[in-house]
């Protein structure tokens, strides 16, 4: 008896018309002493289309991607990432900092259709 493999594409449309584009996450250590160098992560759900797609038709897929991150810790800005088309659906950023102060970390993320999703959490020290 043979078997039939099916492969199926769905279509990018699809991938785009999710509910969730722009919530996203900030993870922080569970417990956090003052001036520990601290792991932080931050995470949004965004497609990031590089533009070099077509839909079933042959008609190319418009670009819409996150170009801009930017991290502030109490108001200062304690990083920046500037990407381009090239970095994968629902991306992430992961960097360290040190835990000066009870403040908090806000991400902002910037998409190149003008699109600006900000996420922020707290830095509070145990006990």
């Amino acid at each position: 008896v043979g078997h039939l493999a099916l492969r199926v594409h769905l279509p990018q449309w699809v991938r785009v018309m999710r509910d969730d584009i722009g919530q996203g996450k900030i993870v922080l250590p569970q417990q956090i002493a003052r001036n520990a160098v601290i792991n932080i992560r931050a995470y949004l759900s965004h497609p990031m289309l590089t533009g070099l797609s077509r839909d079933q038709a042959g008609v190319p897929i418009p670009a819409w991607f996150v170009n801009d991150v930017a991290v502030t810790y109490g108001g200062e800005r304690v990083a920046h990432f500037a990407w381009s088309s090239g970095i994968s659906r629902d991306p992430f950023v992961g960097f360290s900092l040190i835990a000066s102060k009870e403040a908090p970390v806000v991400v902002t993320w910037t998409d190149n259709k003008g699109g600006v999703f900000t996420h922020s959490v707290e830095v509070e020290f145990a006990g």
